[in-house]
């Protein structure tokens, strides 16, 4: 790409990006066309269990999945703050489509676990997508244009669950997992045609010279020191893996305890998971709104430390009602956090460099997920169903501490 059209590009970039505009309007319409099929990865987990494996093979294939995402993210940074945003963002659209074609056709335990891990590769662009985000949102509305984007592109994950849990019902399992894979697919194509058509880039690409070596592409974020960025934005970060850790010993999880500990049926699970979506797109634009009014570190405290006693109350669950009332709370407690991190980090790091670091945020949390799932998936099956809950509850309260002392929001924000 020439100079004269990068600035081309650039110019109508900032001609059409705004709070709510231009970019942030087809990555929030990609988002929302793919989540209409995002009803498959709620039962991810009781396909594979179903198909031959088990919570401790679910937990390790999750754990390898996170390490393949570190690589990817290396790249994916490197690219994004060197090459532009765009062409990674569209790249993964399309590659990422045709997995659940795959996942249609897969009947064996271990080559399902390996397609999964294969998909995440799918990541290498989201060190582009919030760059692209961070760049296209004024610094003073910036939780709240997350917090809308966020909201825009999930909001069809409200209903979509239902459609996969009556599928199931009606088919059983496998056969309605297959069908949903099908349909999966078919909107993740639909999702990608919008970021090829109308995305435009954010950043004038660097003159690379001479062109960098491979090694230099696959690690590029990897090698960019930790060590050298501010206290506070280091902190911010390792806050943030506690979370994924956090996260990543229970995301699997849900489903198989409400299942096998509770007794909730598939299509029941499908309407708290629902219920779930509903009660975040309510509560989420709000919270951007009082993050960016009463400070986003404040907010994110608050945030960790209702989530570990609303985790508690999941683990006492033993019917459809608790587990609705538990997992609402859960909700209202958690939903804040997301949006103002990503746009407390945005408000710490130069335009220059957020490819790089979004690629170590999200390695950090790669690293972190792998572990939380390789936890998550032994004391599930070794020592108890609940135990992975329990260690969510002690790592939220941890990265809440963590931000208590050592993260301060800039008196100036980046742009």
């Amino acid at each position: 790409m020439t100079a004269e059209a990068t600035q081309t590009e650039l110019q109508k970039a900032q001609n059409v990006s705004g709070f709510f505009r231009g970019n942030v309007s087809v990555i929030a319409l990609s988002g929302s066309i793919r989540s209409l099929g995002g009803f498959v990865g709620v039962y991810i987990p009781l396909y594979f269990v179903q198909i031959g494996g088990d919570p401790l093979t679910l937990g390790l294939s999750a754990s390898f999945a996170s390490i393949i995402q570190f690589v990817a993210l290396s790249v994916g940074g490197f690219l994004a703050d060197y090459y532009g945003r765009r062409r990674v963002i569209v790249f993964a659209a399309f590659y990422v489509a045709f997995f659940p074609l795959l996942y249609a056709i897969t009947r064996d335990w271990l080559v399902f676990g390996i397609l999964t891990m294969l998909a995440t590769l799918g990541t290498i662009a989201n060190p582009a997508v919030h760059a692209t985000v961070a760049d296209s949102i004024s610094p003073g509305r910036r939780t709240m244009g997350i917090a809308y984007l966020q909201v825009v592109s999930s909001l069809p994950l409200a209903v979509s669950p239902l459609i996969g849990g009556w599928l199931i019902q009606n088919y059983g399992l496998d056969e309605g997992f297959r069908i949903a894979c099908l349909y999966a697919a078919a909107f993740a194509l639909m999702s990608a045609i919008p970021v090829l058509v109308f995305l435009r880039e954010t950043l004038r690409p660097k003159v690379v010279d001479p062109d960098p070596s491979f090694r230099e592409i696959l690690f590029g974020s990897a090698k960019f020191s930790f060590g050298s960025l501010q206290s506070c934005l280091k902190a911010l970060m390792l806050s943030y893996a506690l979370v994924m850790f956090a996260n990543g010993a229970v995301a699997q999880y849900y489903i198989l305890y409400a299942s096998q500990v509770a007794g909730v049926a598939a299509l029941d699970w499908a309407m708290v998971v629902s219920l779930q979506f509903v009660l975040a797109s309510v509560l989420k634009i709000p919270g951007g709104w009082l993050c960016d009014s009463f400070g986003k570190r404040k907010i994110m405290i608050i945030s960790l430390l209702t989530t570990a006693p609303a985790i508690l109350l999941f683990t006492l669950s033993r019917s459809l009602i608790q587990l609705v009332v538990a997992v609402l709370l859960l909700v209202a407690a958690g939903v804040y956090y997301a949006p103002a991190y990503e746009a407390l980090q945005a408000d710490l790091t130069p335009k220059s460099m957020r490819g790089r670091i979004t690629a170590l945020w999200d390695m950090g949390s790669a690293v972190s997920a792998a572990l939380g799932a390789v936890v998550g998936g032994v004391t599930f099956q070794l020592v108890g169903p609940a135990v992975p809950f329990y260690v969510f509850a002690a790592a939220e309260i941890g990265a809440a501490l963590l931000l208590a002392g050592m993260v301060k929001e800039p008196e100036t924000r980046e742009i």
